[in-house]
């Protein structure tokens, strides 16, 4: 059984949603194109097109933009991407364990700790709980590589994909040997 071990890893939210819209933007960009277009055009005729391209582009685009982050950026296979992890491929598929944080409770009494130290006021340490989740091969439609992330793109939901930053390799030859791992298990 061959194994690949992926260091802490997470990115943020915002750059999850970046790469939602850019993977929506390049299926739907004409949607939002040909309404500016044929408004400028109508504008020669009569000037009032203006400032129907204008209200388009910043009202009618923008809740669309709106539904898109909601409907899409915000699924459950979102906290893959976002919360820190590490990563382990096998030949089952891809084992994450998620370090999800907790509030401070005391497990004895059910009461809140204070996670304060009395006298200094400074926060003591964040308790984290581990899940393991495991993506299966069949579930990963294909590889995709940006400037900052590796993106394994689900089949379903639409839209959807697992981001490994590069940062999280040991080097190029780890990267390359990850690859070379993913692609063979993706025919």
């Amino acid at each position: 059984m061959n194994t690949i071990y992926i260091r802490e890893c997470g990115i943020s939210m915002g750059q999850y949603l970046l790469y939602t819209l850019k993977e929506y933007m390049k299926s739907w960009w004409w949607a939002y194109v040909l309404p500016l277009a044929l408004c400028v055009f109508l504008s020669m005729v009569n000037i009032n097109f203006i400032f129907v391209a204008v209200i388009l582009f910043f009202l009618v685009f923008t809740m669309i933009l709106f539904f898109v982050v909601i409907y899409y950026g915000i699924v459950p296979e979102c906290r893959y991407s976002t919360l820190r992890k590490n990563i382990q491929l096998c030949d089952d598929g891809i084992i994450l364990h998620l370090k999800k944080p907790v509030s401070m409770v005391d497990e004895d009494s059910g009461n809140e700790q204070d996670d304060t130290n009395k006298e200094s006021d400074i926060v003591i340490a964040q308790k984290y709980v581990i899940e393991e989740v495991l993506i299966k091969w069949r579930n990963i439609k294909q590889v995709k590589g940006t400037d900052e992330c590796l993106l394994l793109v689900f089949k379903k939901p639409r839209y959807s994909f697992f981001a490994i930053p590069y940062e999280a390799f040991d080097g190029e030859t780890h990267l390359k040997e990850t690859l070379s791992m993913i692609r063979f298990n993706l025919r």
